[in-house]
């Protein structure tokens, strides 16, 4: 066993702090700040010590304070050594080996995990509130945190590493390859197989946001592998070289975003491999990150890619430089034998209780659900009952639960009816398991009745095993061009069950070679792990532009504004910008600058100005109204009173949903001498609807000419940041409690139609963009790529001629939305955005204040 004072020497080496402190047993910096009355240097301290102060009952070091404070803090202590050489001490029972591990830990990094399940810095990322209170994270844990429940340390996290069968080779690039979770579906079998090639030529790091029974089919070909929720937070603190030694990832799915931030936190470059599509990919955020910060989109057929043009457009990505198309597998065309297509039917038959020797069988294979279109595949076996009984449709795959309301009750009701599992019928549903290949090798064909699906697995192997396929088109990656030569596809009109059954009647039935298997060949062509690592490195070989330095414009994405995260937050604008990629403008000349270059119609009356302060009876202050939509009214006295706006105002009209809300406001003005008119309107529209209506039939607008537009939405974000959020909009818009924006300046210039705050993030159409086609025809022109700027948060100045303008363009009696609406995509989220082009369509500027000391977030 190594003797406690080698091991310190050991470890205070790498601390760089053996001169200091030559003995564990004493901290002459505890002692000098613990008991100031005692005078002189390191060495004179540690002779008070030994001479007369440990007599005293004085301590020495921190673990001697906690210790006689709470001795209970040994057992806790005890439980998170690790270090072998500590480990064995504490065993031995030596008197010491816990206080040497406590002043150890107390280290902190690069020790205190080395050595234990402890990490200061780790504990005090995940708790805040800890260093929020000033206190010793160490200290906190052993004495509260270990008895009170629920405190995390490293030893969670590593329950969650697995110990892989390969062993990591220090010669080889190391890849980490992210999974959203282990089970058996189609992305965590894709991940599955590149985990298998990849480990040939590589060594292999797996991570994952959940489990499952996938696990074991991973770690025979990695070195390690994570199950985590929160990788920023904790990826950081792995102590198994794969995972600190990176060269490069791949992530699996969109639905590994949360890997995003501890990527471009360690700076390693990765591709991910797009098999969802944009249309179910909630929250947004996801695919807005995966397409800002990923190296290269690897997407696994055109059409998804397709319906990503959006998501892309939204953060200006380069299509043609920064993504591919790279099918998971190749569609090989095989056959079975006859006696493995006559063997299989035996055992489906004897499973399902019906002779299907001789019957037309058409399989369907997948997760019972919505997307995959189960429902169609049953409707396509009702209406084939009539016209061929002699074709049985068989689904197999996991799913169904007659307890879901979202789709499993009405789903299993829809069953009984039709009879299905019945030995007289035409369909059957078969749960996954070992009767799946079976399935394939006695199905004539497969109908892929999803209504979006990208390329599943399911029909490679049909195609392997001589079936031919019948799908919708616009449904799925197989109706891309790349296939349209196969005639083992046949597309018909989206989500037609008729036609699809017309079609699969007219396919010709499925015979088996003679004699002997005869597999299909294999592709002969680079596999998919090495087709990905080649595109990446491509990319990342012709990158030319690289950007250095911070942006002035320093609001966090991936971490948070904590001057801590600085150096962070630095990375990920750079990589922002090195792609030419867009959440957040550079600075206020960027904006200005990529306005300038646009040739659109609508960014031809954009203009970027500074904010400046003006007086109230400046000579130049027209006479202008104010509404105020309240529906939540607790902060409507503070902006009463901190803007001197409203008692210049010619007219303040608030609008809220009930007489008590409407007589407190009233009140509200009165006690500070305004008059404020108010109206009820139903709570529908946002705030912005309250506002159109205005100028609209036995509208309250009447003949004032140029109107402020504010509300008291609360933000969907926490309390605080919606706080800092309104703020920043209304000293734009409004100023303060002495002076007035230059925003009601502007507004009254003739040729200016909007006035606005400069937005720092850069708001794209969003969901808002499947609304365009609608409105399109109403404009002189096509609509932007992206808006650029416009009243982000639906706060401005314009002129009620614009107003009316905006309300004529949907019409008073469009059928608007109620509430609850979705976060973005209705009507009320495009007119935030179409304010600039209803002001350009009239021959108007819309005006953007930059204030560079408001803080946004």
């Amino acid at each position: 066993m190594p003797q406690l004072n080698d091991i310190w020497t050991a470890i205070a080496g790498r601390a760089g702090i053996a001169d200091r402190r030559p003995d564990f047993r004493f901290d002459p910096a505890f002692y000098a700040r613990t008991y100031p009355e005692i005078d002189g240097d390191d060495a004179a301290l540690l002779r008070h010590f030994v001479d007369c102060g440990k007599a005293e009952g004085r301590n020495g070091t921190y673990y001697s304070l906690l210790r006689r404070q709470a001795p209970h803090i040994d057992g806790a202590l005890d439980r998170l050594v690790t270090d072998p050489g500590i480990r064995a001490a504490i065993d031995a029972g030596h008197p010491d080996a816990l206080h040497l591990a406590f002043e150890a830990i107390l280290l902190g990094a690069p020790v205190d995990a080395a050595i234990s399940d402890f990490s200061m810095s780790a504990y005090l990322e995940w708790y805040p509130d800890i260093e929020a209170a000033g206190m010793n994270p160490l200290m906190h844990y052993l004495r509260f945190g270990s008895v009170e429940g629920g405190r995390r340390t490293l030893a969670d996290l590593r329950k969650g590493l697995h110990r892989g069968q390969q062993v990591f080779r220090p010669e080889l690039p190391t890849v980490l390859i992210c999974v959203h979770e282990m089970s058996r579906t189609g992305a965590p079998v894709v991940g599955r197989d590149l985990v298998r090639e990849a480990s040939r030529t590589h060594n292999v790091a797996v991570a994952a946001l959940r489990g499952g029974d996938l696990l074991d089919q991973f770690l025979p070909h990695c070195c390690g592998a994570l199950v985590t929720q929160n990788p920023l937070r904790e990826m950081p603190y792995l102590n198994a070289d794969v995972f600190r030694r990176i060269d490069h990832a791949i992530l699996n799915s969109v639905e590994c975003a949360p890997f995003i931030h501890p990527l471009v936190a360690q700076q390693v470059p990765f591709a991910a491999y797009i098999h969802e599509y944009s249309d179910y990919t909630f929250p947004s955020w996801k695919s807005l990150y995966m397409a800002a910060f990923a190296d290269l989109l690897i997407f696994s057929s055109e059409h998804v890619r397709d319906s990503w043009q959006g998501r892309l457009a939204d953060v200006d990505f380069d299509t043609a430089t920064d993504s591919t198309i790279i099918p998971q597998h190749p569609l090989i065309d095989g056959q079975v034998t006859e006696r493995r297509r006559v063997e299989a039917r035996r055992r489906i038959s004897a499973a399902l209780g019906r002779d299907l020797a001789d019957a037309r069988i058409v399989c369907g294979a997948g997760h019972v659900q919505w997307r995959k279109g189960t429902d169609i595949f049953v409707q396509a076996a009702q209406i084939c009952a009539d016209a061929d009984p002699d074709t049985v449709f068989v689904w197999i795959g996991d799913g169904r639960n007659h307890q879901d309301m979202g789709f499993g009750v009405w789903f299993d009701y829809h069953l009984r009816q039709v009879g299905a599992n019945r030995p007289d019928g035409n369909l059957f549903m078969l749960p996954a398991g070992p009767l799946y290949l079976d399935v394939m090798d006695a199905a004539d064909s497969m109908f892929l009745s999803s209504r979006l699906d990208p390329l599943p697995n399911v029909v490679f192997d049909a195609v392997r095993r001589g079936q031919t396929m019948v799908c919708f088109d616009g449904a799925t990656g197989f109706a891309d061009d790349r296939y349209r030569g196969s005639d083992r596809i046949t597309r018909t009109p989206y989500a037609d069950p008729a036609a699809a059954v017309r079609a699969l009647l007219a396919l010709p039935r499925k015979t088996g070679t003679p004699d002997q298997d005869q597999p299909a060949a294999d592709d002969d062509g680079p596999r998919l792990f090495h087709r990905m690592r080649s595109a990446l490195h491509d990319r990342l070989v012709q990158q030319r532009n690289f950007v250095l330095g911070e942006s002035r414009i320093d609001i966090p994405l991936l971490f948070t504004k904590s001057e801590a995260d600085r150096p962070l937050r630095r990375q990920e604008r750079e990589k922002l910008f090195r792609y030419g990629r867009r959440l957040l403008w550079r600075d206020v000349d960027d904006a200005r600058t990529t306005v300038a270059a646009s040739d659109n119609w609508v960014h031809r009356r954009l203009r970027l100005e500074e904010y400046r302060a003006i007086a109230p009876d400046d000579a130049g202050v027209a006479d202008f109204a104010i509404h105020v939509h309240a529906f939540y009214i607790d902060d409507l006295d503070d902006d009463l009173r901190d803007q001197a706006a409203f008692a210049r105002a010619s007219r303040i009209v608030v609008t809220t949903d009930t007489e008590a809300k409407a007589d407190r406001i009233r009140q509200m003005g009165a006690d500070r001498g305004l008059t404020i008119q108010t109206q009820l309107v139903p709570n529908q529209g946002r705030d912005i609807l309250p506002f159109l209506r205005l100028f609209g039939r036995d509208g309250l607008a009447g003949d004032d000419r140029i109107w402020c537009h504010l509300h008291q939405k609360k933000s969907v974000q926490t309390t605080s940041h919606g706080d800092v959020w309104r703020r920043f909009l209304h000293r734009i818009l409004l100023g303060d409690q002495d002076m007035l924006s230059w925003a009601v300046r502007r507004i009254a210039d003739p040729d200016v139609g909007l006035v606005a705050p400069f937005e720092p993030h850069f708001v794209p159409w969003d969901d808002s963009r499947r609304l365009l086609a609608g409105i399109a025809d109403r404009f002189p022109g096509p609509m932007p790529q992206n808006p650029l700027l416009f009243p982000v948060g639906n706060m401005f100045w314009t002129k009620a001629d614009v107003a009316r303008q905006m309300l004529d363009l949907f019409g008073e009696d469009h059928p608007w939305p109620n509430e609850p609406i979705p976060t973005d995509g209705t009507e009320y989220h495009l007119i935030e955005r179409l304010w600039p082009a209803i002001a350009a369509r009239m021959g108007l500027d819309s005006v953007f204040l930059h204030k560079d000391d408001e803080e946004r977030v």
